[in-house]
């Protein structure tokens, strides 16, 4: 068709749906033009997550709980409290991954469940912080612990080695399921009809009353700490948000609200299924390609030189501080390669280049084709909206590259002729190029800089003390399960300890 937009037929008796794949009107669209607003397709597939924000239309309870939770991506949270969770988190994962090593004897092994593990953990740390005592990878690191090579049963250096899983708590249980049970809503004919049937299901029930349950009995005790003046955890400034805006607006506090144990929960889940296959993506991509892997670990030893000087882990401190463009590169880079659609409703009837679009219409953002993977489709500016053509153009990267390939250092302007990747000789710009990973506008993703911290500590200390080695064609597979995030199907590492 040569075409950047399209209308497909989906849904029986439906309107049909809008795929746009043009960066610029994409980006005119999610941040300029009021006239598109949350999908109701994807608000009526997160119907089990009760008053989160993300279900909501950009209006005034989407307003409400965004201020009740804009304390919680400060430079001040993140650095005293969930800086201090991620980092010590991800020691326990390196430890994890040195016990596997030890026992695979040079053999790959999974590592899905100890990214997710991680990530589910820096979110409970991140909503209750030392209120809650239970976590999923502490288990795990005391199980194989206790093992020795005769308990892990060893076949050829090909073939991966499986170890035992400590079952996890009810309530993590909860969190793992909500995901699933989102996207098979959003993938269902009749989303409605079948929320209310899974609603009617003994599985579907234990999932919710046992978040109802942990949930109502963490806001009590973040409650108990924030009147004793104690606030620390995501919840207990929750708490704090209300009782000052209650006392501003001449009213009681409604602490017993849904609403805190509601939205919460929606960040726990959002913030471990997403970052968690983030995470996984990074670890495959510096498997693959050795040559990436090996100017990263470059570019992390020449900056932190202290800790390598001294043959040290990096401290937190360290690593928040350090001007990192590669790695920022790297990151930046997976996340173009796997990003996930977009989603916008029309308010009233419209136009998107030159096309009639009619109220109620869903728009899909496509970022995985022309602009993205593969070089724009060209667009008669005269077709474009108004505020569209007035705004400045950023993304203006080189199309003629393979889009397709996993290179970094096309989010890097080079400062002078060197070949360095130091700070000194390189900027990163995140808007050299098209992304949409977070979305844009008033509706981005709110916890991107948590995302990013985790991430960034993750695959630094893993780069700094391990070599990825390469895994077999059978375990490298870059299939992806498509859902309120792309994550991979499978993950493997082979490590060396450095």
């Amino acid at each position: 068709m040569n075409s950047p937009i399209c209308q497909v037929f989906i849904r029986p008796f439906s309107k049909p749906w809008i795929l746009l794949a043009d960066f610029r009107e994409s980006k005119d669209i999610l941040m300029r033009r009021r006239e598109f607003d949350k999908s109701s397709f994807l608000a009526q597939g997160m119907a089990c997550m009760g008053s989160f924000h993300g279900i909501y239309t950009t209006g005034d309870k989407f307003r409400s709980n965004r201020q009740l939770i804009q304390d919680l991506m400060t430079t001040s949270f993140l650095t005293n409290h969930v800086g201090p969770a991620i980092y010590d988190k991800v020691l326990e994962v390196m430890k994890l991954l040195e016990l596997k090593m030890e026992l695979a004897n040079g053999r790959p092994f999974s590592v899905k469940k100890d990214f997710e593990y991680a990530s589910l953990d820096v979110m409970l740390e991140f909503a209750f912080g030392k209120n809650w005592v239970y976590t999923a990878i502490g288990p795990q690191v005391e199980l194989l612990s206790k093992l020795s090579a005769s308990d892990v049963k060893l076949d050829g250096l090909d073939q991966p080695v499986t170890f035992p899983l400590v079952p996890i708590v009810d309530f993590l249980h909860s969190v793992y399921e909500a995901p699933e049970i989102v996207e098979k809503t959003i993938n269902a004919i009749m989303p409605k009809l079948q929320t209310w049937w899974m609603s009617k299901q003994s599985w579907y029930k234990h999932i919710f009353d046992e978040k109802e349950r942990i949930m109502k009995e963490q806001v009590a005790i973040g409650l108990k700490n924030y009147r004793s003046g104690h606030v620390m955890t995501g919840i207990e400034h929750m708490l704090l948000r209300e009782g000052t805006r209650a006392e501003k607006e001449s009213r009681e506090p409604d602490f017993g609200s849904e609403v805190f144990r509601d939205e919460m929960f929606g960040d726990i889940v959002g913030g471990h299924h997403t970052t968690s296959g983030a995470m996984m993506w990074l670890a495959k991509y510096l498997t693959d390609l050795p040559q990436i892997q090996a100017k990263l670990r470059s570019v992390l030893y020449d900056t932190l030189t202290f800790a390598k000087e001294e043959d040290r882990l990096f401290t937190l401190e360290e690593i928040r501080r350090a001007n990192l463009p590669y790695l920022d590169a790297v990151i930046e880079e997976m996340l173009r390669i796997n990003a996930v659609t977009v989603t916008r409703e029309a308010l009233c009837d419209t136009t998107i280049l030159g096309c009639p679009i009619k109220k109620g219409t869903q728009v899909f953002f496509v970022s995985n084709g022309p602009g993205f993977l593969s070089p724009s489709i060209p667009v008669d500016d005269s077709k474009r909206s108004s505020t569209s053509l007035e705004a400045k153009i950023t993304a203006t990267w080189d199309e003629t590259q393979d889009l397709t390939i996993f290179n970094p250092e096309r989010w890097l302007v080079r400062k002078n002729d060197s070949d360095s990747l130091l700070a000194d000789d390189v900027d990163f710009d995140g808007a050299a190029g098209p992304q949409l990973v977070f979305g844009l506008g008033r509706r981005a993703c709110w916890g991107r800089r948590l995302a990013y911290l985790e991430m960034k500590t993750m695959i630094a200390m893993l780069v700094w003390k391990f070599r990825l080695l390469e895994t077999p064609p059978t375990l490298s597979s870059h299939a992806g399960l498509e859902g309120i995030a792309r994550v991979p199907q499978q993950c493997y590492l082979r490590i060396s300890k450095i």
